[in-house]
Order: structure tokens, then sequence, then C-alpha cells
């Protein structure tokens, strides 16, 4: 999981007299930036429809914005997308207008905190082994995608283990199913020079080995941000 904090600013709703139909394009400008206002590149941006399900994505380009369109009146949930999951933040509320009248355009600025380390929490590997399991593809490729969009991110990936088992055994292991996850990415495209590959065994618990949870939770892939 990606933890980021977020804080969106949405204006008042500007109306003006123009007849039009009922269901109406709202056109939506985002500005990505972190809390110090510097703009972020390659952030991705949910809307999700609460009337018809329907997500409208946006990546935010080399001047953090994004430019969409979403039709009113409905409800939207303003999502941060990061590798393995999509976080709701905020609502951004179209209401049903009267005849004759319109929507504004609604600028949005999102002030997000990029978390530099997470978990690959849908990576899944044989017992014992550094074979992935296909169950892993899902979390792999959205990570494989991340790395396409920014594309001067250079990222370590993390082996660990619980303490079953002989420690040097287990530090192999963690090194070897590292190693998987980065040849995986190499072979959808990503640079081997932009992902180092590091095992950390069962020297880094996060949890209690002595319970079958803990160990499970100490089983884990991670991610951590070398530079950008």
């Amino acid at each position: 999981m990606r933890f980021i904090k977020l804080l969106i600013c949405i204006p008042l709703l500007y109306i003006s007299f123009i007849a039009t139909s009922q269901v109406q394009r709202v056109k939506v400008n985002v500005s990505v930036t972190n809390y110090s206002g510097k703009v972020l590149v390659g952030e991705q941006i949910w809307f999700k429809s609460v009337k018809t399900k329907k997500v409208y994505k946006g990546t935010s380009d080399e001047n953090g914005h994004i430019a969409m369109e979403l039709l009113g009146p409905d409800n939207y949930f303003i999502m941060v997308k990061s590798v393995g999951d999509a976080q709701d933040y905020s609502k951004l509320i179209l209401p049903t207008l009267d005849k004759g009248r319109v929507y504004g355009t609604f600028d949005i600025t999102v002030e997000i905190d990029p978390a530099k380390e997470f978990t690959l929490d849908h990576v899944y590997f044989e017992t014992g082994k550094s074979i992935l399991k296909s169950d892993s593809y899902q979390e792999l490729d959205e990570l494989q995608e991340y790395l396409s969009i920014k594309e001067n991110t250079v990222i370590e990936i993390g082996g660990h283990t619980d303490n079953v088992g002989e420690t040097d055994a287990n530090l192999k292991l963690s090194k070897n199913r590292a190693a998987s996850v980065k040849s995986y990415l190499i072979k959808k495209g990503i640079k081997a020079d932009r992902v180092l590959a590091k095992g950390y065994g069962e020297s880094d618990p996060i949890a209690d080995n002595n319970t079958e949870n803990g160990r499970k939770l100490n089983r884990r892939t991670e991610v951590r941000i070398i530079s950008e």
C-alpha cells in the first residue's frame, strides 16, 4: 500500500443562463503538487461516478496539470491511484440544475505527499521458492506502468521473509524473490539499471514471528524509491 496525504480545493459552482440539455459536460482542471507547491508529474487521479460507476482517469503532465471532462449531474469520488490500490479522499458534487443553467469550470488542487516506500500487497511466490504466482501479475503490471510514467524513477525491490528455517537460507530466498520481481519488470520493458534487487531475509520483521499472521506479514516484497 502506498500512503498518501491529500488536500482537495474545490471552488463554488458558477452558473450562467444558457439553454442546455439536462446531461452536461463539465470541464475539470486539476493541479497536482506536493505540500511545498512543487508540481508532481505522472500522478494518476481518478474520478469515479457514483451513478454509473465509470472511472475517468488522468495523469499529471510536466506542469502537474490534468484536463478532464465529466458528466453532470452526478457525484464523483476523487481518488489517487497508486501501485496496488486507489484511495478515496474527497467527493466532487455536480448537483441537478434548473432548466437553462450550466456548470462552470471546476479548478481542483490536489496536494499529495507520495510515499517513498510501500509494500506490494498482492505479490505471491510458490512456498519456499522464488517463482512468482500468476496472482502477482496484476500488481506487478501496475508497478511497470508506474515506472513507465515516471521515467526517471529508480527503485529498490526488497525481499523479506519470516524466521522459519535457517537464516542463511532465508536470506538467499529473499534475494532470489527480489530478483524475480526485477526480472519480471525487465521483461516488461523497464531498464535494468532502474531496478535494484536486495534481499533482507528475516532481519527486518514488521510483526511478531511467533504468530501465523505475524509471519505472513513479514513475508513481503517492498518497493523503495531511490531517486526520481
